[in-house]
């Protein structure tokens, strides 16, 4: 009964969340993603079976997840999960939010950040797209600097934001990363700086295997 109650746990967190990125999604791609449309608009042409799929993407991806990690040792676990997390919320709150100043104050990217609209041949907004990356990268840089005590987290996120994620400039375009190159290093840069400083409350180096 405890695994069932645990599976049914994650399910429902999984399928709130499923049902909370879509729709946002919904709600911020009106007008090509730049404006938000209100809430009764956005929900006009989904059907009750979309928001049904949205919920169950959610819980299938989150059970997988939580599947894939259990096995994993515990401390390595924590550093995998944590730098999931953390990398895809810092791509909101470093990378995006430097590319909206940038757009909006200097004007020297022409992208604001923030874009619902979906990416070239797929339904997948280029927020989501970003933060999927940022998960990505968050995980592996939280386990080299769990591996490596000796790395320094702030200049090792830097440079790994700087040089790994700008790798996804070769990707079918991602809004903004067809700008200059040193733009993308600063801001990706941004990135993994962030990523490494939001990884400290996570203490992945204060405990043992």
């Amino acid at each position: 009964m405890a695994w069932f109650r645990w599976l049914l746990r994650i399910a429902l967190c999984g399928a709130l969340l499923g049902l909370g990125f879509f729709l946002a999604a919904t709600v911020m791609a009106g007008n090509g993603g730049t404006t938000p449309l209100p809430l009764g608009t956005a929900l006009d042409d989904v059907a009750p079976s979309t928001l049904g799929r949205a919920a169950g993407l959610g819980a299938a991806a989150l059970l997988v997840a939580q599947l894939l990690l259990r096995p994993i040792p515990f401390w390595t676990r924590r550093a995998l999960a944590g730098g999931l997390t953390v990398g895809a919320v810092a791509i909101v709150a470093f990378h995006q939010s430097s590319l909206f100043v940038l757009h909006q104050v200097f004007h020297l990217v022409p992208e604001r950040g923030f874009l619902f609209a979906p990416l070239p041949s797929s339904n997948l907004p280029a927020l989501y797209g970003l933060m999927l990356a940022g998960a990505l990268g968050g995980g592996a840089l939280a386990l080299a600097l769990r591996a490596v005590h000796a790395l320094p987290d702030l200049l090792t996120g830097f440079l790994f934001g700087a040089f790994g994620l700008s790798l996804f400039s070769v990707l079918p375009r991602v809004p903004g990363f067809d700008d200059v190159w040193w733009q993308w290093l600063v801001i990706n840069g941004g990135w993994g700086w962030g990523t490494a400083f939001l990884m400290r409350p996570l203490a992945l180096r204060g405990g043992g295997e």
